[in-house]
């Protein structure tokens, strides 16, 4: 079976882009189906046994202009938002949702968003070997992921991809088409993105054309693997629509290879990877393979042996350096250039190196910002060489920063270090201002922990709030998805020059210097007496 798989993967020289829909999510998360979600909170709208098959039969009545689905959830967002606002059982929600309801957000959008992020946490055990081996592929199995999706579970494990929220985020950002997630119905992050109702979907149509475009394109370019979609779901069958009415029958034998839809194989129903035909209007037809599985480690473990040479994070920021070099005539601080005259450039073999050239490396790190490191302790994607790192950057760093995150780096270091000890913090209280310590008893926040705080407030106010939770409370795991959200907020938290975005820029960066002590310091029993016995610089 996987090597039957791994045939398919390997027509292409193209990373596949997995394609992934709310089967995934039901299997890895226990999440319902979109009528499942809306059953749901129909019974929170009305409390009646039969409150869906009432909004359902009230549709029926109607003019479903995008499909009855969306006409259901219409309804039933109407009766949820007016009762929102006075049931007592949704205090607590309409207390930590103030910036969403002055936006003007649904409440009901608010509460499936909610939903969704707490159901994201929630690992399926049965499925854990799964999950691991699905992880795995981030770096050099797969150019991308598109989703319909809101669940977070995808970039939870993909950590280094960056994610584009609905159309207007695909359409006004410049894509790489490699590590990058596309959340085309939107996401549980950013509630008022999510299309669910019937108002939704007739905008999602008006603004299509662009989202073809861009999905049609990629369906030229890799291979794609369809995980968790019906064959019939209506999604999948617009964008088959799309692609027949584009191409001639001779480049529609020529998709047919790069098109691998993979199913739950039911009890009673053998595992196989078989050619299968879908038929559309006009007596046209798309081939696919189809992919029958239980259990979907023989997939992943296919996908994970047909890799990149190099990872798709490093891929893309290349790509992004070089696109930035070549529309601003810049060099990025990642890219060196040198200045030649034109009429010399047909002289000239243009060469592009992946890695640090021995005789650029030691200058380079000496480039490195105190911006970078934060950012690596974060994402744990640039590679940087620990030796280098505490040699050069770190000292040429600390004279103009009184504190950095670097137990990531000195934890990893063996030899002597060049750095004064006493720019070493070695207990959680040295990362607290006195003004805080003093207080912090009496804050409210003690005994939380992130997770608590976290479905009580906004991220900001949770960032905050940190300072004063007690070292033991403070989970290293949650409080990177809390650091990371944040960044994913607000992009250029770290490096903002805003007035009004100071407080939140020194709160990340303090969140960031407590994530690399609890992560890296406690691992490392031996770091606090390698700090004792390092020379002053």
């Amino acid at each position: 079976m996987k090597n039957a798989i791994l045939k398919r993967l390997k027509r292409t020289d193209h990373l596949p882009m997995l394609f992934i829909g709310s089967g995934m999510s039901i299997r890895y998360l226990g999440l319902e189906n979109w009528k499942g979600l809306l059953r749901k909170f129909a019974r929170l709208a009305t409390d009646n046994d039969y409150a869906y098959e009432m909004y359902e039969q009230q549709a029926k009545g109607l003019e479903c202009k995008e499909g009855l689905l969306p006409k259901v959830a219409e309804l039933i967002e109407r009766d949820f938002n007016l009762g929102w606002f006075k049931d007592d059982q949704f205090r607590e929600s309409r207390e930590q949702s103030t910036d969403e309801i002055n936006r003007s957000v649904s409440p009901f959008k608010i509460e499936i968003a909610r939903y969704m992020r707490d159901k994201s946490r929630q690992h399926n055990a049965e499925y854990a070997a799964e999950i691991e081996l699905f992880k795995q592929l981030e770096m050099r199995s797969i150019g991308g992921v598109l989703t319909t999706n809101y669940d977070s579970f995808i970039e939870d494990l993909f950590t280094s991809y960056t994610k584009y929220i609905g159309q207007e985020e695909l359409l006004f950002s410049t894509l790489h088409g490699i590590s990058e997630i596309y959340k085309i119905h939107g996401c549980c992050t950013k509630p008022e993105s999510i299309v669910i109702n019937e108002a939704d979907y007739a905008d999602f149509s008006e603004k299509n054309a662009y989202l073809a475009a861009k999905i049609l394109t990629i369906f030229l370019e890799h291979p794609i693997v369809f995980i968790g979609y019906s064959i019939n779901d209506t999604n999948i069958e617009n964008i088959l629509k799309s692609i027949i009415k584009c191409l001639s029958p001779e480049n529609l034998d020529k998709i047919r290879e790069r098109l691998m839809f993979v199913e739950r194989a039911r009890e009673g129903v053998p595992e196989e990877v078989s050619t299968y035909s879908k038929s559309f209007e006009g007596g046209k037809s798309i081939d696919m393979t189809r992919i029958r599985l239980k259990n979907y480690e023989v997939l992943y473990q296919a996908l994970l042996e047909n890799q990149a040479k190099y990872n798709a994070p490093m891929l893309r920021r290349l790509k992004q350096d070089i696109y930035e070099l070549v529309l601003t005539n810049k060099p990025t601080g990642k890219i060196r250039t040198v200045n030649l005259e034109d009429e010399k450039l047909e002289d000239v073999e243009v060469v592009i190196g992946v890695g640090i050239p021995s005789d650029f490396g030691q200058k380079g790190y000496a480039g490195i910002t105190a911006e970078d490191i934060y950012a690596d302790v974060v994402f744990d994607d640039r590679e940087y060489e620990v030796d280098r790192i505490v040699t050069t950057t770190l000292p040429s760093l600390l004279p103009t920063n009184s504190i950095l995150p670097m137990h990531k780096y000195i934890s990893q270091y063996t030899g002597e270090l060049p750095i004064n000890p006493d720019k070493i913090i070695k207990d959680f209280d040295g990362f607290i201002a006195s003004s805080i310590k003093k207080n912090r008893e009496r804050s409210g926040y003690r005994n939380e922990t992130i997770s608590s705080l976290r479905r009580k407030w906004s991220l900001e106010r949770c960032l905050y709030a940190l300072q004063f939770l007690k070292e033991e409370n403070i989970d290293p795991a949650e409080l990177l998805d809390l650091i990371k959200g944040v960044i994913e907020a607000n992009p250029s938290a770290l490096s903002t020059a805003e007035r009004d975005k100071q407080n939140l820029k020194s709160d990340i960066k303090r969140a960031i210097r407590i994530y690399d002590w609890l992560r890296y310091h406690k691992n490392k029993g031996a770091l606090a007496a390698a700090a004792t016995n390092c020379p002053p610089c």
